[in-house]
């Protein structure tokens, strides 16, 4: 089968990791149609974004220093940070990706194609030249009825909390607000948001997640190997996907900042969902 997988062109890390799942799980993937990267704009947001930027890059009244650039000995680059209350340097990982999407694609013969707009006829078009079998969502704006028709199967997408129960924008968060267990499922992709029907769904512990940057960076990881076991299974036929019912979840948008300190709170503590339940689904030997 032909896996084709869309995302933007600049989404690097989040791509590469999706193609690496897939090579681990032995898939090769046909193509990638990538949104173009939009031309530089200056306006208001973007110069205040370029300011705190630079304002970043040196070192403040408390202490704050940053370390952009500068890297580590697994060839990661380390980040920003600040001094702690003992004076000791709190460096973070960030994980930025050595190679970009289009190198990837050189470096393993993988076609790619840009598009100015992911619901456009030259979007359409790529697709229909890489004959789609199987296209992967890899974190793109929603994705209309004219794209979603050209997979021959189906379209795939991995959403960051158990559907059907929270569907939309920072679920993540809200699952833990609700005092939900925190997971993944993939499912696929129909005209609605997050009503397709679900091919698999995980629990993922986040007790040992202190905020809410370590949790999402824990659940990446974790979602984008689901998305590539699922399209395995889903090529070897193992797969049956599940229906969802329209008003068995809700939608849910983004969070309130205040809303988002309570996550925060809870995180620290060591979260532990309080009682929730969902039907589990048979999944196919490892």
């Amino acid at each position: 089968m032909n896996i084709v997988v869309l995302c933007k062109s600049w989404n690097h890390k989040k791509v590469l990791e999706i193609l690496e799942a897939l090579r681990q799980q032995e898939l090769r993937v046909r193509g990638i149609v990538a949104l173009a990267k939009p031309s530089e704009k200056n306006t208001v947001s973007d110069l205040v974004r370029k300011m705190r930027a630079r304002g970043r890059q040196r070192f403040s009244a408390n202490g704050a220093a940053s370390l952009n650039g500068a890297i580590s000995a697994n060839g990661l680059v380390l980040q920003a940070t600040k001094l702690s209350s003992n004076g000791q340097l709190r460096v973070a990982q960030n994980h930025q990706p050595r190679m970009t999407i289009a190198e990837y694609a050189g470096r393993h013969q993988i076609e790619m194609a840009t598009a100015p707009d992911l619901n456009s006829a030259a979007c359409v078009a790529a697709l229909e030249k890489m004959s789609t079998d199987i296209l992967l969502l890899g974190g793109v704006p929603i994705i209309r009825a004219n794209v979603l028709a050209v997979p021959k199967v189906c379209t795939l997408n991995v959403h960051m909390a158990l559907l059907p129960k929270f569907r939309g924008m920072n679920v993540a968060e809200w699952s833990i607000y609700c005092g939900a267990p925190v997971g993944v499922t993939v499912h696929q992709v129909d005209p609605g948001v997050d009503t397709g029907a679900i091919l698999f769904r995980e629990t993922i512990e986040v007790a040992d997640c202190p905020n809410i940057a370590a949790m999402r960076a824990k659940m990446s990881t974790e979602q984008h190997l689901a998305l590539a076991k699922c399209t395995r299974w889903l090529v070897e036929e193992k797969l049956v996907p599940a229906p969802q019912k329209k008003e068995a979840g809700k939608q849910f948008y983004i969070l309130h900042p205040k809303l988002k300190k309570v996550v925060e709170q809870r995180l620290a503590k060591g979260y532990k969902a309080e009682s929730f339940t969902f039907a589990r689904m048979e999944l196919p030997p490892q």
